[in-house]
């Protein structure tokens, strides 16, 4: 226990700062909790202290001695609070002086010129820039995103080549360490969360791309990339939406520029950095003088992207979205036919924001555009799942877009584009359209047993057709015939009496008689079958 104290004395001393007034303040508020004997202490295991804390009401604190940062208490703290220090110095007194421990901390760190001028600077030394003394950062976009900067080369860079879980632990206290300094105003509190992630987002991408060969440890950045931007890409409606102070503007402005370089660098994540750069310039850059601009910058350089790369890929995609917003689709469109099926992801966002518009035939190119690509871009995932899902998440918002457009032609090509995996939609249109030819000829090409077929579908095709189900009990016969056991002959039997029912009421008894002795005939040593027949009084005894 001594030696685990001790590394946490070590570890506390790292994350709290004797220059951050906020931070003292815990201490100096831990310090005299402890003093007073207000700690009583409850379990001391390998890893973690608790206790209750006597605050006013009593809280329970509970000490991390390995990841200090991840401790608990019932104050609800979103850091190390004072009642998780009084727990510390409690337990700490037991083995080493907690004066010397205070001494050490408040003491300045001795660092070489060379070394000072090096050294990552600390968020308290931004904070102090910031803001003078005060505990909070300075509301500009400059000061939170170096203060992002600042805390991700403290908590983060340091680290990395470590073990999995040491760097996720290390990447909790760096959230934590933002959360901390969030203003306190509900409205800045939402931009302040957007911007951190933004800019976390940033410094992620360029850890991804400088350690892209360290499979191992990129493999954590990759996840904490993606996860980034699933966060932006729902908290930026939220954000157009609430009422902006005028003092959001500068905000707005300076982000714009790197937002535009989403577009940009081969980290990977192509779709998650365009989804998040369309997103914000949908809802967050309403300016259209912006999205002119912006649309302006993006075919001045368009001719120098190479064909085929993943950066033309982006930049034209991001022409077709700004044309979009600003009622260009001759434009759009145009770009878009310049794409091939590695566009086909992307199309789903369009399809979604045009499908809420009050134009919603602006979105019949799109659905075109899948239909005539979509069978080449699922032959390329060589992965069953990622083709049914990708056929999966199209299909509800295509299906929906063409009913409201009165355009199922557009939605059968669409079906047919992805079968085998949209099979059971297919089949479900085909009857709900009233096409119960093709619909059988699909059960019988896709070999589907009539056992999977629901009973109430066949009763109401043989109310209205009855002639078209027979191609598929004729394919259920043969099928359950092959088979050669006893409960398959059985059912093959039930099938046939089904078809001499439907005969009978087409009066064409003939062709079933004629069928019957053809079936009888040509299975006559299935002696089990024969049986079978005869029971079933289908041939005579």
């Amino acid at each position: 226990m001594e030696r685990e104290l001790l590394l946490v004395g070590e570890r506390l001393a790292e994350f709290l700062e004797a220059g951050d007034p906020e931070d003292s303040d815990v201490v100096n508020q831990g310090l005299q909790l402890y003093r007073q004997g207000l700690v009583d202490i409850k379990e001391e295991a390998a890893d973690t202290i608790a206790a209750e804390v006597q605050d006013g009401t009593r809280f329970k604190a509970r000490l991390n001695l390995l990841f200090p940062q991840d401790g608990s208490c019932t104050c609800d703290s979103r850091f190390i609070c004072r009642h998780q220090m009084a727990v510390f110095f409690s337990a700490y007194s037991e083995h080493a002086s907690v004066s010397e421990w205070l001494s050490e901390w408040k003491a300045p760190k001795n660092t070489s010129t060379a070394q000072a001028l090096q050294q990552v600077k600390r968020a308290s030394e931004l904070l102090k820039q910031a803001a003078g003394n005060s505990i909070t950062l300075d509301k500009s976009y400059p000061s939170w995103k170096q203060f992002v900067h600042d805390a991700f080369s403290e908590h983060i860079e340091p680290h990395i080549g470590e073990a999995t879980y040491m760097i996720e632990n290390h990447i909790q206290t760096y959230f934590k360490r933002l959360s901390s300094k969030a203003p306190m105003e509900r409205e800045w509190k939402l931009l302040y969360h957007f911007v951190t992630q933004f800019c976390t987002m940033q410094q992620t991408l360029r850890v991804i791309q400088l350690h892209k060969s360290e499979t191992q440890t990129i493999r954590v950045f990759y996840a904490l990339a993606v996860d980034l931007a699933e966060e932006l890409h729902e908290s930026v409606q939220p954000l157009s939406r609430q009422a902006r102070p005028f003092a959001f503007d500068p905000f707005v402005f300076s982000i714009k520029e790197d937002v535009a370089k989403l577009l940009d660098g081969g980290e990977g994540l192509e779709y998650e950095k365009i989804d998040l750069y369309r997103e914000i310039w949908s809802y967050l850059f309403s300016n259209s003088s912006w999205r002119k601009e912006e649309l302006e910058r993006i075919n001045k350089e368009l001719p120098d992207k190479y064909m085929g790369t993943t950066e033309r890929t982006s930049y034209s995609l991001a022409a077709i979205h700004l044309s979009l917003l600003e009622n260009h689709d001759k434009q759009a469109i145009e770009l878009l036919h310049e794409l091939k099926k590695e566009a086909c992801p992307y199309i789903f966002y369009w399809l979604n924001l045009l499908a809420e518009s009050d134009n919603r035939s602006r979105a019949i190119p799109f659905i075109e555009f899948i239909n005539h690509n979509v069978q080449e871009f699922l032959a390329g995932l060589s992965d069953y799942y990622k083709r049914v899902d990708f056929v999966r998440t199209f299909t509800t918002l295509i299906n929906s877009c063409c009913y409201k457009l009165k355009r199922t032609d557009l939605l059968e090509k669409f079906y047919r584009a992805t079968l085998p995996h949209s099979y059971w939609n297919y089949a479900n249109f085909l009857f709900e359209q009233g096409q119960y030819k093709k619909w059988v000829e699909m059960h019988i090409y896709s070999e589907i047993s009539i056992d999977l077929i629901s009973s109430e579908s066949i009763k109401e095709v043989v109310s209205k057709e009855p002639e078209l189900i027979l191609p598929l009990y004729y394919h259920a016969v043969q099928e359950k015939v092959s088979l050669k056991n006893r409960p398959a002959y059985k059912q093959a039997v039930r099938y046939l009496k089904r078809m001499r029912t439907i005969y009978k009421k087409s009066k064409k008894e003939d062709v079933f008689d004629r069928y019957i002795l053809y079936v009888a005939d040509s299975t006559k040593r299935l002696r089990a079958f024969q049986e079978e027949l005869k029971r079933g009084k289908l041939i005579d005894v």
